[in-house]
């Protein structure tokens, strides 16, 4: 599973977005990280696929590139923590008990 997260320059929310996915995602072995900046080629071109609306916008991918899920904003790391072992299909007591995190 992918986690890309669109982000810009100018948006004042995107690094708190960018604090939280960092803490999150090393915690999670079966999934990918990549920080989208929207105003590259790269970003336009991915922020027009995924039809992008607005920064951050956090968009879970299966290995197919089909979306499974899109946060708008800022979630909270229980919030995302949830989300994503929800999404990895892991049970949410196994991991409180590994990393003694709600």
């Amino acid at each position: 599973m992918k986690l890309l997260l669109f982000v810009s320059h100018n948006c004042p929310h995107c690094p708190k977005a960018e604090k939280v996915a960092s803490e999150v995602v090393p915690d999670y072995a079966g999934l990918d990280y990549r920080k989208i900046r929207i105003k590259t080629e790269e970003g336009k071109s991915l922020s027009s696929e995924y039809h992008i609306m607005g920064t951050p916008t956090m968009l879970f991918l299966d290995g197919n590139g089909s979306e499974l899920k899109r946060i708008v904003g800022v979630p909270g790391e229980t919030g995302l923590r949830n989300t994503v072992e929800q999404l990895l299909g892991l049970r949410k007591s196994f991991l409180k008990r590994i990393f003694r995190k709600e």
